[in-house]
């Protein structure tokens, strides 16, 4: 992945190169300017926090004001109680910042481990800001202090300490220059720092989480202490920005957790661009420029601002200015034959299938289902279901529609809990066991619709789902090559997933599965959609993996289960009906009679 490595020098002297101009500017700009430009930048800063939370990692919050709002006010609170003692604010900066990341961690834990939906995770953000203004808000009595630092109330906290050095007695405060020197380093550290991130393989895994957060699921990740440790991440950003701003202000109020600044933040990000860093400080400085020039930061023009410049970027450049220009100039400049090559839509590849792609030390596993049951209210969509699935080899899930045979497939992935009954992998319980849990113990995953990463590269594709089982970036490079070889997909290897043809989609996920080096492959009907020949293509390729592991197919497809020809269990009204070779169950009267009604045995023959 040599481009991505260029790509990531690239930005990292973009950084550098975008410091140094603003230092310049810093120096020949007047004191007040440079006052206003310290404030601009630390918004971009907090915007940058829920670029990373909401733009990478797909989590949509309305926290990022509050988190900026604990920041200061422990920034405020620590430096005018530790100011006397060390001449030093610097500390109270690294408290501020742990003072949000926890705030951070402890509502993200009740979020992500409590199963939170998406749209609940916007609520419960919002209303934690809220309860936050309405607490500090109702400080005002002399008694509500910590130390020597009064809260205030409405009327805020006043005299908070600037940046200060531990030079000379009492320490050395910085000049409104110098703090801006400061605040644009730190900027500059912190988005290279997130750009170095997103390079290594914890990124690599947030970009899956945000595409498709299931199959991130079903190929080991643990996506929910993911979610949890980028939301702290941008908690402990805000937390940063806070405690620079109240540094900056030598003021704090409970206006940090109000309304506005938490719509503001989406605001910025949505002008800039949802996941360009760089987008974020050119969001916050057009929206709060241009706020400023048409009746100040908190004017009465800044509503009507705000609601202008949203409906027209939601309109006009709905990705956002900086990702905007970058594709412009990319289409402008960029080289046609690239554009030309990653637009085609082939059909090559899976011409062949060569030798099995398990390594030397895979081996299957017997896969036992015992009683089990699940009930949604009143209704028994499975009952009673026990089937054990040899160490090797195929067999087929078939039934009519409602027969239960999808939920039991549920059952076995983990995506729902059973009412009753265990499920076994070589002699070990797994019932309780999460998705990914699974996934780690044995089992490959492949569900109905092709659930892969559309607007990755297939090699990138490959590569997350080796890595979630090697854990190493080299031998993950290794293995992604050698599926990519065994799919036949080499010419098409850099092109996104999303441009390759429904089968190879198909087949792609099934690559996906097998670099996890499952011990059980459980196929949820893996031909829906396909053409004739791309279903004997798939039959091949179930065998040829059926010859290292046990493979569960749920299948609708006859013409495909009698190409597989292996053993077959019959689902009827949540229970196990029947199980033999398919040759013998087709002649069976009550079988007929599920699937074709009281004349079957006149469609039979």
């Amino acid at each position: 992945m040599k481009s991505s490595n260029s790509t990531l020098r690239l930005r990292l002297v973009t950084c550098a190169v975008v410091a140094l101009v603003c230092l310049a500017l810093g120096v020949l700009m007047p004191e007040f300017a440079v006052m206003q430009a310290t404030s601009w930048v630390l918004y971009g800063l907090l915007a940058v926090s829920l670029t990373l939370v909401w733009g990478h990692g797909g989590i949509f919050s309305f926290g990022q004001g509050a988190f900026f709002g604990i920041g200061a006010y422990a920034y405020s609170l620590a430096a005018i109680n530790f100011l006397p003692v060390t001449n030093e604010t610097l500390s109270s900066v690294v408290v501020a910042t742990l003072a949000a990341a926890m705030l951070a961690v402890l509502v993200g834990y009740f979020i992500f481990y409590g199963n939170v939906g998406d749209v609940y995770v916007g609520i419960i953000t919002l209303a934690m800001t809220l309860v936050l203004f309405t607490v500090l808000s109702s400080t005002a009595d002399p008694k509500y202090h910590i130390g020597q630092a009064q809260l205030g109330g409405y009327n805020g906290i006043s005299g908070v300490p600037p940046l200060t050095l531990p030079l000379g007695d009492g320490g050395t405060a910085l000049t409104v220059v110098q703090s801006y020197a400061l605040v644009v380093l730190v900027c500059a550290l912190v988005a290279a720092g997130l750009y170095i991130l997103l390079q290594r393989p914890f990124g690599r895994v947030l970009t899956a989480l945000r595409e498709n957060e299931l199959r991130t699921q079903l190929l080991a990740y643990d996506v929910r202490l993911r979610k949890l440790i980028v939301f702290a991440t941008g908690g402990a950003i805000a937390g940063v920005a806070g405690a620079l701003y109240a540094a900056w202000a030598m003021f704090i109020s409970p206006g940090v957790f109000g309304l506005s600044l938490a719509a503001q933040v989406v605001i910025w990000v949505l002008v800039g661009g949802r996941v360009s860093f760089a987008g974020a400080f050119v969001g916050a400085l057009l929206v709060q420029s241009v706020s400023f020039a048409l009746g100040g930061g908190a004017g009465d023009a800044t509503p009507i601002v705000l609601g202008v410049v949203l409906i027209a970027v939601v309109l006009f450049l709905p990705v956002g200015v900086v990702p905007t220009l970058t594709r412009y100039f990319a289409s402008r400049f960029g080289s046609k034959a690239a554009q030309m090559k990653s637009s085609q839509e082939t059909d090559s590849g899976i011409q062949r299938l060569k030798e099995l792609p398990f390594q030397s030390h895979s081996r299957g596993a017997a896969l036992t289902a015992v009683g089990l049951e699940k009930r949604f209210g009143g209704v028994r969509a499975v009952q009673e279901a026990t089937i054990k699935f040899e160490q090797r080899g195929v067999h087929c899930l078939i039934g009519p529609n409602g027969a239960g045979k999808s939920t039991f497939f549920n059952l076995l992935v983990g995506r729902f809990p059973p009412n009753r009954g265990a499920i076994e992998l070589e002699g070990r319980p797994i019932t309780s066991m999460k998705s990914h849990d699974r996934v780690r113990s044995g089992l490959g995953i492949k569900l109905q619709v092709a659930s892969i990463f559309n607007d990755l590269s297939v090699r990138e594709n490959l590569w997350l789902a080796a890595y979630g089982r090697l854990r190493n970036s080299a031998s993950a490079d290794r293995r992604s090559a050698e599926l990519i070889d065994w799919l036949g997909l080499e010419e098409r290897a850099d092109d996104s997933a999303g441009l390759l043809s429904h089968g190879q989609k198909q087949w792609l996920e099934i690559a996906m599965v097998v670099a996890t080096e499952p011990s059980v492959i459980l196929l949820d009907e893996p031909t829906a959609g396909m053409t004739r020949e791309e279903t004997a293509r798939m039959a091949a390729m179930v065998r040829l993996l059926g010859q290292a592991v046990s493979v569960i197919v749920v299948e609708h497809d006859m013409e495909f289960v009698r190409a597989l020809d292996v053993p077959v269990t019959v689902f009827h009204q949540g229970s196990v009906f029947a199980s033999g070779s398919l040759d013998v169950l087709r002649h069976d009267e009550r079988i007929l009679d599920i699937y074709l009604g009281r004349h079957g045995k006149e469609h039979a023959a």
